[in-house]
């Protein structure tokens, strides 16, 4: 699935809230009245840019013909659980998602967040063990001394960021691991998909 728009992503939370609320999807008019919109036509663009990018689809003539896709999985507010991600397609897509967490995402403070099941003790001197679910805001940018989730080339790693002027070191919380630099000419792909916000440690492990 393509990247989103800020408008666009937007449109698709109004589609994921409007039918989580009601049982059913939203009319066209429904959303233009929501984002203030004067054309129906400036709706129907929206639409058509979501279903061109595989996150719903429109069946024509109907009322409320729109099924979300890509986006199902988020739509009863549950946090998904992230495993691997191609490096520069969006991080909640289906295809990403290996299970959900039965806790409301507004339980953390955000709309917009997913999950990262620990592997290692890397983390855990920051008393982040095997086994954990950190919850990640998602978000493109980070203070340093963030814990963050990054994505380098397709794998997601859980380090403390810590951005100069030429580098990115991203640094466990266990000496027996040496941190992770990056610097400008680095070939592998980076960015930071998120900042960690919670914590859930299930007790049968």
């Amino acid at each position: 699935m393509e990247r989103l728009s800020s408008k666009q992503e937007q449109v698709l939370k109004f589609l994921i809230d409007f039918n989580s609320e009601h049982g059913f999807p939203p009319t066209v008019r429904e959303l233009c009245d929501f984002f203030g919109f004067k054309s129906l036509n400036t709706g129907h663009f929206h639409l058509r840019s979501l279903e061109r990018k595989g996150y719903i689809q429109i069946h024509s003539g109907k009322g409320r013909g729109i099924t979300l896709t890509g986006a199902r999985a988020l739509s009863d507010r549950k946090i998904p659980v992230v495993g691997r991600i191609a490096a520069g397609t969006p991080i909640l897509t289906v295809e990403n998602i290996e299970e959900s967490l039965g806790i409301d995402m507004r339980f953390f403070g955000t709309e917009t967040c997913f999950a990262v099941r620990v592997k290692g003790d890397s983390m855990v001197d920051a008393h982040i063990e095997d086994g954990d679910y950190v919850i990640i805001k998602i978000q493109e940018q980070a203070q340093n001394g963030d814990i963050v989730a990054a994505l380098i080339d397709d794998e997601v790693t859980l380090k403390y960021f810590y951005r100069s002027k030429n580098e990115v070191r991203l640094k466990s919380a266990n000496p027996r691991y040496p941190p992770l630099i990056l610097r400008k000419d680095d070939h592998r792909s980076f960015r930071v998909l998120g900042v960690m916000v919670g914590l859930v440690r299930k007790k049968s492990r």
